[in-house]
């Protein structure tokens, strides 16, 4: 069964812990279909308004006027790290697949932070007051900062985080935004990948202006009853939703009801004059609730979450308008802050990542500073801590060679031929085929050799004639150590023979002195010396 999750997060605590909610707990996990209930939370937090970002494997939660990032796992459920940075952090959003964390500061920095390397980008003052928000496109192209100071800057994710542009000179936006007379205080994008993508941003003068971040033209001004807390966008880019410090929320239909055919936001005769929405504002059954602090959409996108003041996470049906119900059965014990709804596991729009961040690289600020040297070229010392996922089985038949090869435990022979087929077309000179099976080319295939093919029979009969020549050679070679041991053996007996003699012939001489124990002893040494001389000159001329 499919199931619904969000994430809520709270700022610091303003009251008791209900006796059902952890001590110490400012981060829930609720299960939204087909039950509403809490499934788990992680303690240790004050996350302030667009300060949570969540991942397939982590939630990355700024702390509310710190320099600090805490990094919490989802697999083991607990608190990973805690990463400082050199400015107190004001918002937080990810881009390219999750792998970069994008933070804005208090200065009107922007900081990038390559999640798997470690490695830190960091922008030029490019706002003069604090970053209040930031947004990506949906092809991680394109970020956009709103800050207090009325103005939005477009920035381009590839240039950021290139190696050319490290170090040359101060990053840069590539456009920017200044319609707004007031503080920005929210900020939505739409989901298209085309060049007619919008960007929603809502300011404290009471006014919400709709216009396109790559040519920073206004497409649309919407005034509003009240100045606007959170807004959020619906999947479809046809509605924007509001809350408002009453406690109130609001739907807006950006495009003309009952004709289709009609594109009211790129309609240019409606783009200078301002529109004042006429649709209702939703209330809460009891106004004690409280300003309404963020707000998330449902996957079907027929159901609204709200979070209050208070505490409470509201219900809403999109459709009528009306509040379904209460989802907590207590109060939190902060305002809530963040919601962020999850993608319903087993039925994502796009394909899963094929690598799983197991976990995270602390920034390291000028590690890769190599790579101004080299003009952009990557640096010796960069590296990504990455687990690459299993290959799921019903894509193993979709795997281009070059996949499968990586997962092998060697490159198969195929492969290699090919290479040093083509190596030796580019070169000019031949290279030997590491197997023996033939590779179609018809273009860059190079012939190693021009003789005809072998028959196999005769190839066969070669192999014979050269077992049985080596086979000859071992036996003779067998023989002549035979012939080497015989004659070892031979010259041994004849030593071990003379060995003997000797032994016996001083034997008989110790014999003879023991007899002659009258002082004749030096005279019969002497007659032995003399006997063992003969003995010795009559075996010499022997």
């Amino acid at each position: 069964m499919l199931t619904e999750h969000f994430i809520a997060a709270i700022g610091a605590s303003t009251k008791k812990v209900s006796t059902s909610i952890a001590k110490d707990a400012s981060i829930f996990l609720y299960e939204h279909l087909p039950l509403v209930a809490p499934r788990s939370s992680f303690k240790k937090s004050a996350t302030p308004p667009n300060c949570l970002a969540v991942s397939d494997s982590h939630i990355f939660a700024a702390q509310a006027d710190k320099a600090v990032v805490h990094v919490y796992s989802r697999d083991r459920g607990n608190q990973e790290a805690t990463v400082p940075f050199t400015e107190r952090i004001t918002c937080l959003a990810l881009a390219c697949e999750d792998a970069v964390l994008i933070l804005g500061t208090a200065e009107g920095r922007l900081f990038l932070w390559e999640i798997a390397s470690g490695r830190q980008v960091t922008t030029a003052q490019s706002h003069l007051q604090a970053v209040t928000e930031l947004v990506v496109d949906a092809a991680s192209n394109f970020l956009v900062s709103s800050s207090f100071d009325s103005t939005c800057h477009v920035w381009s994710i590839p240039a950021l985080l290139s190696f050319v542009n490290a170090g040359t000179q101060a990053l840069a936006p590539v456009q920017s935004f200044s319609a707004h007379r007031s503080a920005v205080r929210t900020m939505s994008i739409g989901h298209s990948e085309g060049f007619q993508n919008t960007v929603f941003t809502a300011a404290e003068d009471k006014t919400c202006l709709i216009w396109n971040y790559q040519t920073c033209v206004t497409l649309r001004t919407y005034l509003l009853p009240y100045v606007p807390t959170t807004m959020t966008v619906s999947g479809d880019d046809r509605a924007l939703f509001f809350g408002y410090e009453t406690g109130s929320v609001q739907r807006i239909d950006l495009y003309a009801l009952g004709n289709a055919s009609i594109d009211t936001l790129h309609d240019s005769r409606k783009t200078q004059a301002p529109l004042q929405p006429k649709s209702k504002l939703w209330e809460p059954s009891d106004k004690a609730i409280g300003a309404t602090c963020s707000l998330a959409l449902s996957f079907d996108g027929m159901t609204l979450l709200s979070g209050h003041e208070s505490g409470a996470i509201l219900s809403w049906d999109v459709a009528t308008g009306q509040m379904r119900s209460i989802l907590t059965q207590g109060p939190l014990s902060g305002p809530v802050h963040n919601l962020s709804m999850l993608p319903i596991p087993g039925f994502e729009a796009k394909n899963g990542s094929r690598v799983k961040l197991e976990s995270v690289t602390k920034p390291r600020f000028g590690a890769f500073q190599a790579a101004d040297s080299d003009h952009g070229a990557v640096p010796g010392n960069y590296a990504l801590n990455i687990r690459l996922q299993d290959p799921v089985p019903c894509l193993e038949a979709n795997r281009s060679l070059f996949q499968q090869s990586l997962s092998a435990p060697c490159f198969p022979a195929s492969v290699l031929d090919e290479g040093l087929s083509e190596l030796a077309s580019w070169t000019g000179v031949p290279v030997p085929v590491t197997s023996g099976t033939s590779i179609d080319h018809d273009e860059d295939f190079m012939a190693l050799e021009n003789n005809e093919p072998v028959p196999q029979d005769a190839m066969a009969q070669q192999q014979v004639i050269e077992l049985k020549a080596q086979l000859d050679a071992l036996r003779r070679v067998q023989q002549t150590s035979f012939d080497k041991m015989e004659k070892l053996q031979m010259e041994r007996k004849v030593l071990l023979q003379r060995e003997h003699d000797r032994l016996v012939s001083q034997a008989r001489k110790g014999a003879s002195t023991k007899v002659n124990g009258n002082g004749t002893t030096q005279l019969a040494s002497e007659s032995d010396d003399s006997g063992d001389d003969l003995m010795d000159s009559d075996e010499e001329s022997d």
